[in-house]
């Protein structure tokens, strides 16, 4: 059984995301590529990555992201935009991938509105 959370990166599928933006030659370009193309676990990881890049601390992210974020740029408004389109996505389509599981607990679940919370936590941060 896998890792799975209420959190930007509390799944397996996030942290192997950032994993492979560990190693990519042009981490904003796959970030951009990740909120084009992405599954929704990447796209969420992707988000906190650049809530965290611009400063936003109150995004719950792995320690070994948090470290990769330290002392790097800001990104740009037009790719923080993009990822709040890309959540705003995800919130409006309840059949996107890991959206339709959380929302099998139920809209009253605790554990699918903590989900919801995060997602609209990183659209602040981004803004």
């Amino acid at each position: 059984m896998g890792t799975w959370s209420t959190e930007s990166f509390g799944n397996d599928a996030a942290l192997d995301w950032f994993g492979e933006l560990r190693k990519a030659s042009s981490p904003l370009t796959f970030i951009e590529e990740t909120l084009n193309r992405g599954c929704t676990d990447s796209v969420v990881a992707a988000s906190a990555v650049l809530a965290t890049l611009g400063g936003h601390n109150k995004i719950v992210v792995h320690p070994d992201v948090a470290d990769w974020c330290a002392g790097k740029a800001a990104p740009p408004a037009a790719l923080k935009q993009d990822a709040v389109d890309a959540i705003q996505a995800i919130l409006d389509d309840p059949e996107a991938d890991t959206h339709d599981a959380w929302a099998e607990n139920g809209e009253d679940d605790a554990d699918y509105l903590a989900w919801l919370s995060t997602l609209r936590s990183l659209q602040d941060g981004l803004r």
